[in-house]
């Protein structure tokens, strides 16, 4: 009796339980694969971020005073350049972290829309 009812588990362990096993290993390696994947974007995303960052504040330091200390205007003239170019410096990493870090974005780079799509159907 004993082995008969050792049968039957292993034949529904075989015919059931471990195909469903299979594929639900499948299915979390492929969302980890997916997770790696998208967390790689980010972390170049996040590099690029810091790169332009830096890149923006040194030239907002740098050129403007350059361009104040050596051209041979004068101070109205330096003055008017200055807060135009310090002006520009300003608004373009706004607009630009104002874009990258946009909700709409980031739905739509971590795939978070298609989820509830999938979800919601």
């Amino acid at each position: 009796m004993n082995s008969l009812f050792q049968g039957m588990f292993d034949w529904v362990k075989s015919a059931y339980i471990e195909p469903s096993l299979r594929v639900l290993k499948l299915r979390a390696a492929i969302y980890y694969l997916e997770a790696v994947r998208r967390a790689h974007r980010i972390l170049i995303l996040a590099t690029v971020l810091v790169f332009v960052i830096t890149l923006i504040g040194a030239g907002l330091v740098m050129v403007p005073m350059a361009l104040l200390l050596f051209m041979p205007w004068d101070p109205a003239t330096k003055a008017v350049v200055g807060i135009a170019i310090g002006a520009l410096y300003l608004i373009l990493p706004v607009v630009s972290l104002i874009t990258l870090l946009s909700e709409k974005r980031w739905m739509r780079l971590t795939g978070a829309t298609d989820v509830l799509r999938k979800v919601s159907d």
